[in-house]
């Protein structure tokens, strides 16, 4: 291991209803909660919000901080880089205005991004593919 990849991310909480991010890098199908990589010269929670606008179009009103990751994650990508997950606890007055997309990634050719609404119960748990994104959603 040789570098540190910051990824933040947002759980979206409405009635009783929770959002995920279905995406498929190159094959790589993967569900999660909505976020991303955290840029040089920006903060955690100013990445944050612009994830949420480059991907679901809104502007995130409140955010409280649930989560950062204790153990080891090694990166799904990248051999070389060890994973650091911050989630927080967000909300929007925004309505969603793209709920597909498809973004440019670093390690792939192309994200496809599909978000849905689930309703919120313990057996999510198990459609989470990342262990961090587990470890936050007992949280909460």
């Amino acid at each position: 291991m040789n570098k540190f990849n910051v990824r933040v991310y947002g759980i979206w909480i409405k009635s009783d209803k929770i959002l995920l991010s279905h995406e498929n890098i190159d094959g790589y199908a993967m569900t999660k909660f909505p976020g991303g990589g955290l840029e040089f010269g920006e903060g955690a929670l100013d990445c944050l919000k612009r994830e949420f606008m480059e991907e679901l179009g809104v502007k995130i009103s409140q955010a409280k901080l649930v989560h950062v990751s204790e153990k080891y994650i090694p990166s799904a990508f990248k051999k070389n880089e060890q994973v650091i997950a911050v989630h927080y606890l967000v909300d929007s007055d925004d309505s969603i205005l793209n709920y597909e997309n498809i973004q440019d990634t670093a390690v792939g050719e192309s994200n496809l991004l599909s978000f849905k609404w689930h309703k919120l119960n313990p057996s999510l748990i198990d459609d989470l593919s990342f262990e961090m994104d587990k470890e936050a959603f007992v949280k909460i």
